[in-house]
């Protein structure tokens, strides 16, 4: 009776497992269900980029999510797509296709090098995990060109990972070119880091390139590219990577948060110079004055300095030689300001 009773209550989870198996065996998209997008992403990254099969790669899975909340994920895809229908016969053949068709024919120009099982496996994907994936291709492609040599692009690749190489999809060149000058400076050992903040990393930049991509984009080119060493040598940039938020608005301007921590990192000189570049020279001076005296007025070392200005004028003044020539500056500034100014005045006192 009992082992009768063992047996039915079995009989539910069998049924339950033979028909999660079948779903998964008979669904066109059985594979990439039971493996996941990770699998074939990073075999698409890996492929375009030319490098071996066992670089690892992070992050891919949130990776498509964070693509797809992106503006300038979706028209860099819009981008490739009127690129593709410029080009003669290409033009003819992406005529009349709907989006989700024309970017399946766009990654199929980018991974005809491949595998064709890559291409497969991509297609039973949903129409935004294709186009992050069209993205990455992108991205891999341009890395191969930016990077030529083998170690190097695999080493880059393992630390700066699929994050990074989205960026350089959705940004293009100039992403590539900014990522790798902050991998050489890392590399160099220039990238300073003050305490309280971590060490910066490539992957950092990857991070904040697709999840705040929108805004940290212009950021980077209008604040940090043209004021490089500040931002590596001050510790501002690795702030940045940490906490883009504290410094960028969601339009990639500098907030009035990240304008007062680049005064504690940089001073207030460059911080003043660096939001110049953004928000103009004449308010920039105006801030920058009120920042200067701010940090003057509060700072204990600008308190210390004022202390030993005093002391060396009291020390100069000990000086005989000294003592006269203050003296004759102050009997010649009392003797021009009692002449009067008009000669006619002069006549009419005498």
């Amino acid at each position: 009776m009992s082992q009768g009773r063992d047996v039915r209550s079995r009989q539910p989870i069998s049924v339950s497992l033979s028909l999660l198996v079948a779903v998964l065996v008979l669904s066109d998209g059985g594979l990439v269900m039971a493996q996941g997008a990770r699998g074939v992403i990073s075999d698409l990254i890996r492929g375009t980029a030319k490098v071996a099969d066992d670089v690892p790669l992070r992050k891919v899975d949130d990776l498509i999510a964070d693509l797809g909340r992106s503006k300038a994920a979706r028209e860099a895809v819009e981008t490739e797509i009127r690129g593709a229908g410029k080009i003669g016969k290409a033009s003819e053949a992406v005529k009349g296709l709907s989006r989700a068709d024309e970017v399946l024919l766009l990654l199929g120009k980018a991974t005809k090098n491949l595998d064709p099982s890559v291409l497969k496996r991509i297609e039973q994907l949903d129409e935004a995990s294709r186009e992050s994936a069209l993205l990455m291709a992108k991205g891999g492609e341009q890395l191969q060109r930016s990077l030529p040599d083998l170690a190097a692009r695999g080493r880059f690749l393992q630390e700066g990972g699929a994050e990074t190489v989205a960026a350089i999809g959705v940004h293009g060149p100039d992403a590539a070119r900014a990522a790798m000058r902050l991998d050489e400076a890392i590399q160099g050992g220039t990238v300073i880091a003050k305490e309280g903040t971590r060490a910066a990393s490539l992957a950092d930049f990857g991070r904040v390139m697709t999840r705040t991509g929108d805004a940290s984009w212009p950021f980077w080119k209008t604040y940090i590219q043209p004021h490089w060493k500040i931002w590596a040598g001050t510790g501002a940039l690795a702030a940045y990577l940490a906490a883009p938020e504290m410094f960028q608005d969601a339009a990639g301007g500098l907030t009035e948060a990240g304008f007062q921590r680049l005064i504690e990192l940089a001073g207030a000189t460059a911080a003043g110079a660096i939001r110049g570049v953004g928000q103009g020279a004449a308010n920039a001076v105006d801030q920058t004055t009120e920042a200067l005296t701010q940090t003057f007025w509060t700072s204990a070392r600008s308190r210390s300095a004022m202390i030993g200005v005093a002391v060396l004028a009291l020390a100069a003044l000990a000086v005989p030689g000294v003592r006269s020539r203050m003296r004759s500056v102050v009997r010649w500034s009392l003797g021009a300001s009692s002449k009067p100014n008009n000669p006619d005045d002069s006549k009419s006192a005498a």
